[in-house]
């Protein structure tokens, strides 16, 4: 039984088929073009109902389309179980409360430590995605992020893997930029391509996105050099026009070399998504429709053998029947001077003590909690500056009078700062982050989000101001 992959775009959706695992393979693809002036929603509808007529799959893998979904890629130290969820949920503690969120385990090693994908989405969209898919006679029963899906097939082209490297990634009208450092993923960004592929203009979109990407590395001050450009996407010949502005950079640019089980005909490359989607392993994958229905589990999934089901319910009935027993017989022992303390325990005078010493303990408690809880609150305060118009402005400043800044939020206890960046131009992301750096406010800048909407672009930033690893006064 073959399994199929639906991938969800802006301008298209793709369909493979094949047989999902650790290595893939991938038997069909097929691509159906959408309007891409209607409602994007009623489009897909028609895309996948035409498909359904033709191929009638009865499950699909579904991998929603960026402007859709979020991810955020991020390096955590090495963890199982519990402590592996508990620090997973504090990444993902960061996207609002109204999104549906689950987490992938990338890449896992004890020295180097996690690489960890997050991706979510709006509970509305996973909603009307649910409405489509069942209108057409689909069962979605995987759901999953783009980000995921490259980094799935990334990792499984082991000659790229120790490499300090700018991967792109084309799609039909956009790119994902991906930097590795020494095969450890360090950053990336997904930016629209306005111009028309092979001219002038879209040569000089990609080289100022390479040239973002390495002003950002070179803020890292890391020893690595990084040297190397690869993409994959786009023919070599709508591509070459980028290359001497990348070469005079003093990095060298090549196709990416993919080599999969991959039976159709078309170019592997243009196909990475629907590959990446494939690959399953026994590390935890992001499936938002099994978090989004309650039935998420934590970890790697086992099969277990019906004896194993049955032996821990055995051995825990007789355990519970022997304590019952062993209950009984002591209780009935016992209810003699149980009876007797009883009795003590309802005596009006020993009641009437036993309420005023309370009552004076519970006062005291009380009195003792405030005074630590001021405490606190002034040694949190004492860490912090405040966030005045002075800094509000420098915070402004820093993009300009093209660029408004939406705060957001402001923790006092943990010294994080969340705003918005919004721009009717494309945000250089990379310059815009080490801008704030340089500001001299922020102990730490992060950059956990970026969207277009009516005509504007929005960066989202969440920064932890100076003094907030002081931990209060100093000693």
């Amino acid at each position: 039984m073959s399994d199929t992959v639906i991938v969800l775009q802006d301008e298209c959706i793709l369909a493979a088929e094949g047989k999902a695992g650790k290595s893939p393979k991938i038997q069909k693809v097929e691509r159906i073009p959408i309007d891409v002036f209607g409602d994007p929603f009623e489009q897909w509808k028609e895309a996948l109902d035409k498909y359904k007529k033709k191929h009638n799959p009865s499950q699909v893998r579904l991998v929603l389309p960026a402007s859709y979904s979020s991810a955020r890629v991020t390096q955590i130290p090495y963890a199982r179980g519990r402590q592996l969820t508990r620090l997973a949920e504090n990444v993902m503690a960061e996207n609002g409360s109204d999104w549906v969120q689950d987490y992938a385990v990338i890449k896992a090693d004890r020295k180097k430590g996690i690489c960890l994908c997050c991706g979510g989405a709006e509970e509305d969209v996973l909603k009307k995605i649910r409405e489509l898919t069942k209108a057409v006679g689909i069962s979605a029963q995987w759901i999953s992020v783009p980000m995921e899906c490259y980094l799935n097939t990334l990792g499984q082209l082991k000659s790229y893997q120790n490499d300090t490297e700018i991967i792109l990634l084309f799609e039909e009208g956009s790119v994902t930029s991906i930097l590795f450092r020494e095969g450890q993923y360090m950053y990336s960004t997904r930016s629209r391509i306005f111009s028309e592929r092979g001219t002038l203009d879209f040569g000089t979109e990609i080289v100022r996105n390479i040239s973002g990407i390495l002003q950002f590395y070179s803020t890292t001050k890391s020893d690595v050099p990084l040297t190397k450009v690869f993409y994959a996407g786009c023919s070599t010949d709508d591509f070459e026009v980028s290359e001497d502005g990348i070469h005079a950079m003093n990095l060298e640019v090549e196709p990416l070399e993919a080599e999969f089980d991959f039976d159709p005909s078309e170019k592997v490359d243009d196909w990475l998504i629907c590959i990446g989607a494939m690959v399953s392993t026994r590390q935890k994958e992001i499936n938002l429709n099994k978090i989004w229905k309650g039935e998420g589990t934590d970890g790697v999934l086992k099969k277990e053998s019906l004896a194993k089901h049955l032996m821990f319910p055995a051995i825990t009935f007789g355990i519970c029947l022997v304590t019952v027993i062993a209950v009984t017989i002591w209780n009935y022992a016992e209810s003699h001077n149980i009876e007797k303390i009883e009795d003590w325990i309802n005596d009006p005078q020993i009641q009437s003590e036993y309420q005023e010493a309370n009552a004076v303990r519970e006062e005291s408690d009380r009195l003792d909690f405030t005074q630590n809880q001021v405490e606190q609150m002034k040694s949190n305060l004492a860490t912090y500056p405040d966030l005045d118009a002075e800094m509000i402005a420098k915070i402004v400043d820093v993009g300009g009078s093209a660029m408004t800044v939406q705060i957001k939020t402001m923790d006092s206890e943990t010294g994080e700062l969340t705003f918005n960046a919004v721009s009717s131009a494309v945000i250089d992301i990379p310059a815009y982050v080490r801008k704030l750096s340089e500001t001299g406010l922020f102990s730490t800048v992060n950059y956990s989000g970026y969207s277009y909407d009516d005509g504007e672009y929005s960066l989202m930033l969440s920064c932890v101001l100076k003094g907030a690893e002081t931990g209060g006064e100093d000693q």
